[in-house]
């Protein structure tokens, strides 16, 4: 059975790069997409610098890390 989500009870916030709205699941990280997206320690540290901590809508986290894959080489 598949997970659902009620996202009622998580953060609707922008994007701290695009202004785009996204929902934010950092109280459950687990089940947030970001997780999904493979880093290395080195591209997550350079994403975390990039954006001073703050979470990201999917889009720029994968641009950030083909940024970061060119910049941690």
């Amino acid at each position: 059975m598949p997970v659902t989500h009620n996202y009622e009870k998580h953060d609707i916030v922008p994007c701290s790069l695009c202004s785009e709205t996204f929902v934010c699941l950092c109280n459950r990280a687990a089940d947030c997409p970001c997780a999904q997206v493979n880093l290395s320690r080195d591209e997550s540290e350079w994403i975390s610098w990039q954006t001073g901590g703050d979470c990201v809508c999917i889009s720029c986290l994968l641009k950030l890390r083909g940024e970061a894959r060119l910049a941690v080489v």
